[in-house]
């Protein structure tokens, strides 16, 4: 009956102490992996972008076509925002009391997460500038010389 009354009175005074600081200290090496995780996280989303970056630079030079460089484009591109993604919520520690606490300076924070999400945005919005200008645009050429060309077989004919 001892043994019981004493692990009790311990696990009372450790919630006590803990309700009444209000102060929760992490174990540091679980901070340590979720930062090493969150590096993993930012670095496949950049390189997610970097891989969206090559697609725009192989369909420019035509070693691809706009379709297949579009096509590949779409997942590449989620797979980063996704990436983009878990590295901001692996970021933030729940504490117990409710309240969020970033494992990393705010000021980071924002500037790495302010990375990702612009050049995210900016590769969506380089491929939708090539492909109404390029593929949109070859599309309406094309239809436009085909006509032409019927045009002109008729009235030699």
């Amino acid at each position: 009956m001892g043994a019981n009354n004493m692990g009790a009175n311990r696990t009372r005074s450790v919630m006590q102490t803990a309700d009444q600081s209000k102060t929760y200290y992490f174990d540091p090496r679980t901070l340590r992996n979720r930062k090493r995780l969150a590096g993993t996280f930012f670095t496949l989303a950049m390189l997610s972008h970097c891989a969206s970056c090559f697609l725009i630079y192989l369909a420019m030079t035509e070693k691809i076509s706009y379709y297949e460089g579009v096509l590949i484009f779409i997942p590449v591109w989620i797979v980063g925002y996704w990436f983009g993604t878990f590295f901001s919520r692996v970021l933030d520690v729940k504490l117990p009391d409710g309240a969020k606490k970033c494992i990393i300076s705010e000021k980071t924070r924002k500037r790495l997460n302010n990375v990702v999400f612009f050049l995210g945005i900016l590769l969506v919005g380089v491929w939708g500038y090539f492909y109404v200008t390029h593929c949109l645009m070859v599309e309406k050429n094309t239809q436009l010389t085909s006509q032409a060309f019927r045009i002109l077989q008729e009235e030699l004919i």
